[in-house]
């Protein structure tokens, strides 16, 4: 691995305070050798947004955009509740705080939240009302093995069902993913993706794992005609690096056991959107339409894949042999077109045009005078400005980037409990859950490595490689600047940290945090305000682990804000920050029809199984396309989660 540590001759003035700015000038970062991967961008966004849309993609009808289709989140209340398994729970917390039951298709209710409650919600060590672990998710796919790809549309060919706790009566509900679903919009900006960060920066054409994954090998044509398999490295390209997991995760999109080849003879002889809506007048989609038809597109994905990516990654007539199994050369790379293409039709949602774009750009009346409070508060009391800064509102974002490095991506500064202790950049402990429940960023991957970058530089200090390549600046230390870390024992505070999203188009993206704990922005703000949800005294809290007695960010305390602070401040969270094009799903915010499910037929307690393959029903709920021109009247705009109370 490659590790720089930056050294400067004078001690730097103190850091500048955090600012804002118009998202409009910062530019999105990608891979500087795309063009050797990518031929006609053009139609490898088609392809991307096509892909990302497709029903067809998933083993049980599910696609990217099935948890990420409102505002870019996910907006379902029935049938969203995991029982907190990264903590390794084997049942659900019942009953919920508003006395229902709780569990797999459960409706979820407005007195469901918080998750945690409190008798006074200023004080976070008062009286606990009510706790559950639960998180409030995503629902993904059924249960049951991969046996092989169906021909024509029909879903994968599916194996015996595995009695999971996601069940009612015995028969199988989808199953929900452990962490709540982070809005994609914008998410170009971020330097890692997933909460936890293990979408790679760095994409290896195969798993979200980058050079972690020393397997990873993409089939190249070479100059002599044979086929070789060939590392593949993009840097700025953790956006591709997240696309590939949810496909293959037996969770997400599939069923246990299909690979990305298989995905690939799947789809490519397909047309895309067959299933569905396109817009005639979709930004993206529309010049590839069908013109005697509203559903699909006039060409198949193997046209354009064939259109978009260089010749050499597809071309061949040999065939790949991937444990046992013939594929095409086109099939066994179909990992690489699909995290590249979802990657740049991505890179175009960027909500750039909010109010608070137009304030930064000089438009003083872009803001409310309550609204311009509520900045104030953003910026100073209410502290939020240390982790959601610049113009993309996000710690974690492109100013990571080593072409645009402001700090390291390690951090040496006094923590909650008021001792030092180095963390990764971005990524903060705030108190939402008990650490002991999901490790986040302090977590491992799959091959054994520190996700943080802080734990893999004390590897390096104990004489140890590291996969990752990152910077490391002392002189942008909050504590004993310019003066290098080489005590491999030294403090970190990474566990139970998670990237900080960015708060543009929040008003629209809730529930909030990583367990989808908090309903509304007011719940945020109540948060906030009395320090997060860690139990017990500041040196010696839920957010510890381990030897350290706390994990806490620095910045999440107590904040005493009245009662018309934290008014003006979530005014300030709402309109301002929230893009219309957003709202009203215009250009390049539209989108396919999408048919998904809102959980299924029945409640918590009694399911419909009318084809008797004991899996329950889904319910199922249809959103209709959507051209350049947005959302019409009679449609309305988006709506905030539970903006409609089911009781």
């Amino acid at each position: 691995m490659v590790m720089s540590i930056v050294a400067r001759a004078q001690a730097p003035t103190p850091d500048p305070p955090a600012t804002l700015g118009s998202l409009k000038h910062v530019q999105v970062p990608e891979p500087a050798n795309l063009g050797d991967y990518i031929r006609d961008r053009r139609t490898a966004i088609a392809l991307g947004k096509a892909l990302f849309w497709d029903t067809q993609a998933g083993s049980d009808g599910q696609t990217c955009a099935s948890c990420h289709f409102h505002s870019g989140a996910d907006n379902r209340i029935k049938n969203q509740i995991s029982p907190g398994l990264l903590g390794g729970d084997s049942a659900f917390s019942h009953p919920m705080a508003s006395g229902g039951h709780g569990g797999p298709n459960y409706t979820l209710r407005m007195t469901d939240f918080p998750f945690h409650q409190l008798s006074d919600p200023s004080d976070r060590n008062s009286t606990v009302l009510y706790d559950t672990n639960d998180v409030a998710s995503s629902q993904g796919t059924f249960d049951g093995g991969f046996v092989s790809v169906a021909p024509l549309i029909l879903p994968d060919v599916r194996g015996t069902l595995d009695r999971t706790i996601f069940q009612v009566g015995g028969k199988a509900t989808r199953k929900v993913e452990p962490r709540n679903t982070p809005s994609v919009i914008n998410a170009a900006f971020n330097y890692r993706n997933f909460w936890d960060g293990r979408a790679n920066n760095i994409f290896n054409g195969v798993t979200p794992f980058g050079r972690r994954d020393l397997g990873a090998r993409i089939m190249e044509v070479q100059p002599d005609g044979s086929l070789a398999p060939v590392v593949v490295g993009l840097e700025n390209a953790s956006l591709a690096s997240q696309a590939v997991g949810p496909p293959v995760s037996n969770v997400e999109m599939s069923r246990l056991g299909r690979g990305f080849a298989d995905l690939g003879q799947r789809m490519l002889p397909r047309i895309p959107l067959v299933l569905q809506e396109v817009a005639l007048t979709d930004s993206v989609l529309g010049p590839f339409r069908q013109l005697l038809s509203t559903r699909g597109l006039n060409v198949t994905y193997a046209r354009l894949v064939e259109q978009a990516f260089q010749p050499k990654y597809w071309s061949s007539s040999q065939m790949v042999n991937i444990e046992g199994v013939l594929y095409s050369q086109e099939q066994a790379n179909f990992s690489l077109f699909w995290g590249l293409a979802i990657q740049l039709y991505e890179e175009t949602l960027v909500s750039d045009d909010a109010p608070i774009d137009r304030y930064f750009d000089g438009d003083s009346s872009a803001l409310t005078a309550q609204e311009k409070r509520g900045l104030g508060i953003f910026m100073n009391k209410g502290k939020c400005a240390s982790c959601h800064d610049g113009p993309e509102l996000s710690a974690a974002a492109s100013r990571l980037q080593a072409e645009a490095q402001e700090h390291g991506l390690v951090e040496r500064m006094i923590m909650g409990d008021g001792f030092v202790a180095i963390y990764d950049n971005g990524f903060y402990n705030t108190g939402v859950r008990p650490t002991r429940e999901d490790r986040g960023v302090g977590g491992t991957d799959p091959f054994g490595n520190p996700l943080s970058f802080t734990r893999q530089y004390k590897q390096m200090l104990q004489g140890h490689g590291a996969p990752d390549p990152f910077q490391i600046d002392p002189c942008t230390f909050a504590v004993d600047p310019c003066v290098p870390i080489t005590d491999p024992s030294i403090r970190d505070a990474v566990d139970g940290a998670f990237k900080t999203p960015s708060l543009r188009n929040g008003e629209l993206t809730g529930p909030y945090f990583h367990n989808g704990g908090q309903a509304t922005l007011e719940q945020v703000v109540d948060f906030y305000n009395r320090g997060g949800d860690r139990q017990g005294p500041d040196d010696n809290d839920t957010t510890g682990l381990g030897p350290n007695g706390s994990n806490l960010d620095a910045d999440v305390a107590p904040l005493g804000l009245t009662a018309q602070e934290k008014a003006d401040l979530v005014a300030f969270l709402k309109r301002p920050l929230t893009d219309e094009r957003v709202r009203w799903e215009k250009a390049p915010f539209d989108h396919p029809s999408l048919t998904i499910a809102n959980g299924h037929l029945g409640n918590e307690s009694l399911v419909i199984d009318l084809n008797l393959d004991n899996r329950a029903d889904d319910d199922p709920v249809l959103f209709l396309a959507v051209g350049a021109a947005g959302r019409t009247v009679l449609m309305g705009p988006l709506m905030p989660f539970l903006a409609v109370d089911p009781l």
